[in-house]
């Protein structure tokens, strides 16, 4: 093992108190290398991890109001407003007003954006089986879990 990677305390420190026996630090390796991967696969879409992320949900939910879009990705809308303004500007979102309350807009995929999605899901799968490439299924399962564990509040 390299020596970036073993396990060093500090003299009269506790081993778990390493820098790379912390969770937080592995997690920012690990997501690290992951958005490098993300961005390499996805150079030619020009989509980062949230773009994908705002584009995913759109598809699997159409009509989905710009708040609900937030919510489920945990953005503020000031932090969503230029992303979303960009995706309707590249020719990939739709904005509409909702039907009985004219101050709501609902978004959806342009025809462009839902024929390119299928592409896009591939080569995050792509990436991810790179990216997960040491973990068996049953390994990927308990880190999802685990994962979604952390940030959800449902039991």
């Amino acid at each position: 093992m390299d020596e970036a990677h073993t396990s060093r305390s500090a003299p009269g420190a506790a081993p778990e108190d390493a820098l790379d026996a912390q969770i937080g630090y592995n997690l920012k390796r690990a997501s690290a290398f992951a958005l490098n991967d993300f961005a390499v696969e996805l150079t030619e879409a020009a989509l980062r991890p949230v773009t994908y992320g705002m584009l995913a949900l759109i598809d699997e939910k159409p009509g989905i109001r710009a708040a609900e879009l937030c919510r489920l990705l945990g953005m503020k809308s000031a932090n969503m407003a230029p992303l979303l303004a960009d995706l309707e500007e590249r020719g990939l979102v739709e904005r509409d007003d909702h039907a009985e309350d004219k101050r709501v807009q609902t978004l959806a995929l342009t025809p462009a954006a839902r024929e390119a999605m299928p592409g896009w899901r591939q080569r995050v799968r792509r990436h991810e089986d790179r990216f997960l490439q040491r973990l068996t299924k049953k390994e990927r399962a308990t880190l999802l879990r685990l994962l979604r564990l952390i940030w959800t509040d449902e039991d």
